[in-house]
């Protein structure tokens, strides 16, 4: 095979005479070079997104930097747990009130809680199943919701047991009736007067009885003292409750005698007659109270 080669002007030339060993060497070299540019070419190409995924992968992470998904996940954890920390607070105070409340019910009706084995924590048990699972989330919230609901259910069904436990000892004396002193008499009666402080026309809840300063003041009927201290005009009072729906006050006290819980017989002294509060001279204001509203007492007197 001939090359020649002519100048632009004409002028001059080359001349190559290459043999058919020659041409298929020069071809065989070519090909292997167009091969590894293109190989070289791939390789930038494939091994690039490689290189990039190495580099954010084993890129240490910064000190003390914690990653977003994680601390996010540590908020909502700690969240969580004030949530379930606080719901167990209340269960816990709402248990030992129950707990107050049983064994003041025992009391009222003799039953030795030792003895009975109520002290104790209730024996649970049984096989090991190999199906068992843990609770889900949902399950969780499911049984704890039921605890709270079974919490309030007791509360409600000891009160109406207190209260039954007051009326049914002795149903006759838990009803209010007589005197709430042996001696003296009837200053003020229930209904419309005129203020003796401001001589306006208001409405009296009670009947007042006058009477010696210091002398007793009397329980009208068997019950529990639910309230006792200072209130306002009221002086010193003391409330009891007597079970279904009835309760007695005694107001003006110079002297409370019985404590909060105590268990009140009819006839009991459970006061000194004073003149504290809002009070004009010694004397007892006496109110009874029926499903919480204020009634005539002296329906009840007359008993």
């Amino acid at each position: 095979m001939q090359v020649i080669i002519i100048s632009s002007n004409n002028t001059t030339h080359q001349h190559w005479h290459l043999s058919p060993m020659v041409l298929r060497i020069a071809a065989t070299v070519t090909l292997l070079f167009v091969f590894s540019i293109s190989y070289m070419a791939y390789q930038l190409i494939s091994d690039k997104p490689e290189k990039q995924i190495i580099t954010i992968v084993e890129k240490p992470a910064e000190p003390n930097k914690v990653p977003i998904v994680a601390q996010q996940s540590k908020t909502e954890k700690a969240q969580m747990q004030a949530y379930y920390a606080k719901r167990l607070g209340t269960l816990q105070a709402e248990a030992f009130r129950l707990k107050a409340l049983t064994d003041k019910l025992a009391e009222l009706s003799g039953l030795d809680i030792e003895a009975e084995g109520l002290d104790k924590t209730a024996g649970q048990g049984g096989v090991m199943q190999q199906s068992a699972m843990p609770l889900s989330q949902a399950e969780f919230e499911s049984f704890f919701s039921e605890l709270e609901n079974s919490f309030d259910t007791q509360s409600l069904g000891l009160i109406q047991l207190q209260d039954y436990l007051i009326t049914e000892d002795n149903i006759k004396s838990a009803i209010p009736a007589g005197r709430p002193i042996e001696k003296g008499w009837i200053s003020s009666y229930y209904g419309y007067r005129v203020d003796p402080f401001n001589g306006k026309k208001t409405f009296h809840h009670g009947l007042d009885f006058a009477g010696k300063a210091g002398s007793d003041v009397l329980a009208v009927a068997d019950g529990i003292v639910s309230w006792h201290g200072t209130r306002g005009g009221y002086g010193e009072m003391i409330e009891i409750d007597h079970g279904n729906g009835y309760q007695s006050r005694y107001a003006h006290n110079k002297k409370l005698v019985v404590k909060l819980g105590d268990r009140i017989k009819k006839g009991q002294a459970i006061a000194l007659m004073g003149s504290t509060g809002r009070s004009t001279g010694p004397h007892v204001h006496f109110e009874i109270l029926r499903d919480g509203k204020t009634v005539n007492p002296a329906n009840f007197v007359k008993r």
